[in-house]
């Protein structure tokens, strides 16, 4: 590849972009998961306090992506958390191992427009899997009196 040709140039920047937004997703994922982790394990909503929130927030932030994943086991239907897993698989492999097994690929444009189509693939699947998680999760928030003016207010 050759550092003065601008299409190589964009190319590798929109790669490292998607890159970020594929890594975004699966940490918005993680979140997610997080926040069902923690208000899972909480009582009747008349038992609950601020403080017992608080512990449960700061043991689920504490959690990595597969350990909350595997913590959510009996809480979300199986045939999630078999995707779940897969995701996991699939985050790891980005976060740890894609540049390495990648870099080489960098060398021509055909090959850098593989790589953001795979990543393209990672965003799509964190993305829906966030999705499909928070509105299955959406009626035991409501039994806990978290509304979305809540979420949103949190955010």
């Amino acid at each position: 590849m050759s550092p003065s040709n601008p299409l190589n140039e964009d190319l590798v920047r929109e790669l490292y972009a998607k890159f970020g937004l594929a890594y975004f997703h699966s940490e918005s994922l993680h979140r997610a998961l997080c926040l069902i982790f923690a208000t899972s394990a909480l009582p009747r909503r008349d038992f609950v306090t601020r403080p017992r929130v608080e512990e449960q927030l700061a043991c689920a932030f504490s959690l990595t992506l597969g350990d909350v994943v595997g913590k959510l086991q009996g809480v979300l239907p199986t045939e999630q958390l078999d995707k779940l897993k897969a995701a996991v698989d699939k985050r790891n492999f980005l976060a740890h191992h894609f540049w390495f097994e990648r870099a080489h690929l960098m060398s021509s444009a055909e090959n850098i427009r593989r790589l953001i189509a795979e990543l393209d693939e990672y965003s799509t699947l964190f993305s829906r899997l966030d999705e499909e998680t928070s509105e299955w999760y959406k009626s035991k928030r409501r039994e806990l009196g978290i509304t979305d003016e809540d979420i949103q207010k949190s955010m």
